[in-house]
Parts: structure tokens; C-alpha cells; sequence
């Protein structure tokens, strides 16, 4: 179940992190041509970082707001019975945070 998470987080930074370079080198070659690749570089390593940080903790802000809402919810023994509200907003959201921390499963 980690690795999904993992693998999510990974896909939606990468393709995230490739319009934004692509948009940053377009526009950085319009202002400077001889633009060294190693600051383009630098920008995409950057980037890909704080976009797998942001993923990972607004995906933990909102399993917190869900679950202080009531969205989410032990059903039967509550060992690893979680329900998810229908109509919990940023419910993908929550799925990736339990997904990357199983541990959640056994807090809530």
C-alpha cells in the first residue's frame, strides 16, 4: 500500500515538475540565451522536491481535517476499517495519506 502511495506522489511530481521546467527554461532562454543547463537543472531538482513535500503535506492537512470533521471513520473492530465519507472534500487526498502511512489506520 506504500508503494502506491509512492508511486502516485512520484508520477504527479514528475509530470508537475516537467511543465514547470519546461515553462521555466522557455522563458529564462527568452531573457538570457546562453542560459548554463546546470541552472535548469538546479530549478528541476528543486522543484521535483518541494512538489513531493507540498503532496505530502496537504495530503496529511487533509486526512487531519477529515478526521476531525468526521469524514473518516473506524467501522467493525477498528484494527484496519476506515471509511471515507462520499463527500469528504480532498478524499484523493486522504486515500494518499493512508496509503503512504499505514500507521494512520491503527491512530484513527
Amino acid at each position: 500500500m506504500m508503494f502506491r502511495g509512492m508511486c502516485k506522489v512520484v508520477a504527479i511530481a514528475f509530470v508537475t515538475n516537467q511543465v514547470l521546467t519546461t515553462i521555466f527554461t522557455y522563458v529564462a532562454q527568452q531573457l538570457d540565451a546562453a542560459l548554463p543547463h546546470d541552472t535548469i537543472w538546479l530549478f528541476s531538482c528543486v522543484t521535483c522536491g518541494l512538489l513531493t513535500l507540498w503532496l505530502q503535506s496537504d495530503a496529511r492537512r487533509a486526512f487531519g481535517f477529515a478526521r476531525a470533521k468526521g469524514f473518516v471513520k473506524t467501522v467493525g473492530d477498528g484494527k484496519q476499517n476506515l471509511q471515507i465519507s462520499e463527500d469528504c472534500p480532498k478524499r484523493w487526498l486522504v486515500i494518499l495519506h493512508i496509503e503512504l502511512n499505514p500507521a494512520a489506520l491503527q491512530a484513527s
